[in-house]
C-alpha cells in the first residue's frame, strides 16, 4: 500500500466533483465578503444595491461579477469608466476558495493516519457515511474563517470589529454543537456514560470540542443568561456603553491609546460584567448539585460551546481590565473580546486558550518582520491591531493542531491529545 493510500482517500468523485464545487462556492462567499468588508463599517445595506462600480455607478453584469474570473476578464478595470478595481477583490475570493477546499480535503479526503494533519473530523464521527451525515462541522469551520477574514480586513482598515460578525459565528456554533450529536446518520444521541466503552472506544476528549458535565453546562447557560440581561440593560439605557466620549479626545490621526480616562470607563464595563459573572456562578452552583446526572451528548456538546464562548471573552476581558488599571491606557479592545468569544464558541475553551497564548508570539514575529521590511521598503511599517493576530492564531490552531501536539509533547515529555 502506497503512502497516498495510507493518508488520502483517492476517490475520484471527491477530486473531480466535490473539490471544484467547494472551491467555486468558497470563491462566491469571498465575493460576498468583499461587499461586507466595504459596506458594514459604513453601516450600509450589504444586500442592496447590487454590485456596481463605485465611480460611475454602473451595475456589473453577471460575467463581470464572476469571482476571480471577472476581475481577470476586466483586467482589473471597470469596463465602463476605466476605474482601477482593487486587487483585494480577487484575492479575498481566491483565499476563500482555497480555504473552503482545504477544509473539505482535511475533513473528508485525509485519513486519521496522516501525520500531523489527520483530518478535521474525529475518526468515528460519521465513519462510512461521508459528507451528508457530517457537513455541519466543516461548514462551521468555513463560516468561522469567513468571519475572521472579514473581521481582519475591517480591523486593519478601521481598527474596529463589528459585533454582527461575531454573532454570525456564535449563534450557528451553538446550534451546530447542540444538533451535531443527534444529526441523522452522523450523530451519537447517547448519554456520556455510554461513550467511553460503548461506542467504538470513543475518547470523550476527541469529540468536536471539549465536553462538559452538568456543572459546566449550568455555568454556560447561566453566563449566557447574564449576557442577555446585560445586553437588555444596555438597550434599555439602564447601563451605558463605555468610552462614549472617545471621539472627543482621540482624533482621526491620533493613537487609540491617547484616550486620557480609560480607568474611569472601566466602572461601566464592570457593571456590564456583573450579571454575567453572577449568572455563571449561580449556574455552576445549580449544575454542581446535578453533577451525578447522566447528560446526553448533545447537552454536553452545547455546554462545551457555551463555556468556550465565556472562556474566550473572559481571557481578553481579564487582561483588558488588569492592563488598563495597571498602565492607565486602554489594554486590548472590546472587539477582541467578542472575537475570541466566537472562536471559543466554535472551537471550545481549550482552543480559545491556545489562540490567546499563541497570538502574542505571532504579533511579536509580525512586528519584527515589519521592522525589518521597513528598513528595506520605505513606508512599509504600520500599526497592526491585535484582532488579526487572534484570527491568524485561530487558523494555526485549527490546521496545525497536530504540529502543536508534537511541539507540546517534545517540551513536556508526555503524550498530548488536544480536543
Amino acid at each position: 500500500m502506497s503512502g497516498i493510500d495510507l493518508y488520502l482517500r483517492p476517490f475520484w468523485v471527491y477530486q473531480l466533483i466535490y473539490v471544484p464545487f467547494v472551491f467555486a462556492f468558497g470563491a462566491i462567499v469571498g465575493s460576498f465578503l468583499n461587499v461586507v468588508i466595504l459596506r458594514l463599517p459604513e453601516r450600509r445595506n450589504i444586500i442592496s444595491p447590487p454590485s456596481h462600480c463605485p465611480v460611475c455607478k454602473t451595475r456589473l453584469r453577471w460575467c463581470e461579477n464572476l469571482p476571480v474570473i471577472g476581475w481577470i476578464r476586466l483586467r482589473g478595470r471597470c469596463a465602463h469608466c476605466g476605474t482601477p478595481i482593487s486587487v483585494q477583490y480577487p484575492l479575498i475570493e481566491a483565499v476563500c476558495g482555497v480555504f473552503f477546499t482545504l477544509v473539505f480535503v482535511l475533513a473528508y479526503m485525509v485519513l486519521p493516519t496522516a501525520p500531523y494533519v489527520g483530518g478535521l473530523l474525529p475518526e468515528y464521527l460519521g465513519r462510512g457515511t461521508g459528507v451528508i451525515a457530517t457537513w455541519p462541522i466543516p461548514v462551521l469551520y468555513c463560516l468561522l474563517f469567513s468571519a475572521l477574514l472579514a473581521m481582519t480586513m475591517i480591523d486593519l482598515r478601521t481598527y474596529t470589529i463589528p459585533i454582527e460578525l461575531t454573532v454570525a459565528v456564535t449563534l450557528p456554533a451553538l446550534l451546530v454543537h447542540a444538533v451535531m450529536p443527534i444529526w441523522p446518520g452522523g450523530g451519537l444521541s447517547l448519554p456520556l456514560s455510554a461513550l467511553p466503552e460503548g461506542v467504538g472506544g470513543i475518547d470523550l476528549g476527541q469529540w468536536t470540542l471539549p465536553l462538559v458535565g452538568s456543572a459546566g453546562l449550568g455555568m454556560g447557560v447561566g453566563g449566557m443568561l447574564g449576557v442577555a440581561v446585560s445586553t437588555l440593560l444596555i438597550r434599555s439605557n439602564h447601563l451605558r456603553h463605555s468610552f462614549l466620549d472617545f471621539d472627543l479626545y482621540v482624533k482621526q490621526d491620533d493613537e487609540i491609546i491617547d484616550y486620557p480616562h480609560p480607568r474611569r470607563e472601566l466602572e461601566w464595563e464592570l457593571d456590564y460584567l456583573g450579571p454575567i459573572i453572577l449568572g455563571a456562578l449561580l449556574g455552576w452552583r445549580i449544575g454542581s448539585a446535578w453533577q451525578g446526572a447522566d447528560l446526553p451528548l448533545w447537552a454536553a456538546s452545547l455546554g462545551g460551546s457555551l463555556v468556550g464562548y465565556l472562556a474566550g471573552a473572559a481571557l481578553i476581558w481579564v487582561f483588558r481590565l488588569a492592563g488598563t488599571l495597571a498602565f492607565g491606557k486602554e489594554a486590548m479592545g472590546l472587539g477582541d473580546a467578542h472575537l475570541l468569544a466566537c472562536i471559543g464558541a466554535a472551537l471550545g475553551w481549550v482552543d480559545a486558550v491556545l489562540v490567546f497564548f499563541l497570538a502574542p508570539f505571532l504579533a511579536i514575529a509580525g512586528m519584527l518582520l515589519g521592522t525589518a521590511l521597513s528598513r528595506v521598503l520605505s513606508g512599509f511599517s504600520r500599526y497592526i491591531p491585535y484582532g488579526p493576530w487572534l484570527a491568524l492564531a485561530a487558523m494555526v490552531v485549527v490546521f496545525g493542531d497536530g504540529w502543536i501536539e508534537a511541539l507540546l509533547e517534545a517540551i513536556l515529555k508526555v503524550p498530548v491529545n488536544l480536543p
